[in-house]
């Protein structure tokens, strides 16, 4: 099963989060962008992959390990940036201001979850929110116009989010795009 575990963000914040994805898309070619629906959005903190039913089962008590004494935390959502540079987007997302928290937390879920033979990532962790990708087949001087279009454009604060706890997902990929099932949350409290 493939899966990832994440934060989710507080309604109001995907609500202008959804608008402003409305008007990048006014703003960039039409199918040059898979962009993410609203109701799948949230800050991946660890990509697992495809798991057998047996490792993800495994997984939950490590997760739970790893998160042991993370106190609930509050980061803001601001800046428009494109990996892996303006000049050739691949992807589109929104900065994490204060996201200190989310990094030792990656930290911590790379190390406990070697143990069951889950890698660690080979790019450094930069939170951040995917708001879409540019698809496969589109040409490098469409890629180049939408950086240099999209790099015109700020995005102020959209507000804090306090993340009170964190969720292993399930991810089935499906023709209308992906469904994501809550598998199992981790509540943050301090020890």
């Amino acid at each position: 099963m493939r899966s990832f575990i994440a934060a989710d963000f507080p309604q109001e914040i995907l609500q202008k989060i959804y608008k402003i994805t409305n008007y990048l898309k006014t703003q960039t070619p039409p199918r040059s962008v898979k962009w993410v629906d609203s109701k799948n959005l949230h800050l991946t903190v660890k990509f697992m992959g495809d798991l057998p039913e047996e490792k993800l089962s495994a997984a939950q008590p490590l997760i739970q390990d790893a998160l042991e004494g993370i106190a609930p935390f509050t980061f803001s959502v601001e800046g428009l940036g494109m990996f892996p540079n303006p000049g050739y987007p691949r992807v589109i997302w929104l900065g994490i201001q204060g996201g200190e928290p989310l990094v030792a937390i990656h930290k911590s879920l790379e190390q406990t979850l070697t143990d069951i033979g889950i890698k660690r990532d080979k790019r450094n962790f930069h939170p951040h929110l995917t708001l879409g990708r540019v698809r496969r087949n589109v040409p490098r001087d469409e890629i180049e116009a939408i950086g240099e279009t999209l790099s015109q454009f700020r995005v102020g604060s959209l507000g804090s989010a306090m993340i009170n706890q964190i969720t292993l997902y399930e991810s089935e990929l499906t023709r209308q795009g992906p469904i994501y099932k809550s598998r199992f949350v981790v509540t943050l409290h301090q020890v």
